[in-house]
């Protein structure tokens, strides 16, 4: 069971790193706001960011 979770963990990982991707390249050809980028973005990297933590 502990494998599977760790799958899952791995792929929510790499889903928010695309995810932040395709942020930036909407925000960037002006499709996203910056505000509308930073509301997504934001729990997205917290998320990332407490897994590099632990």
């Amino acid at each position: 069971m502990e494998k599977r979770s760790e799958q899952i963990e791995v792929e929510l990982k790499v889903l928010c790193i695309k995810m932040i991707d395709m942020l930036d390249k909407m925000r960037e050809q002006g499709i996203t706001s910056e505000e509308e980028y930073q509301r997504h973005v934001e729990l997205k990297k917290k998320f990332l960011q407490d897994k590099i933590n632990l």
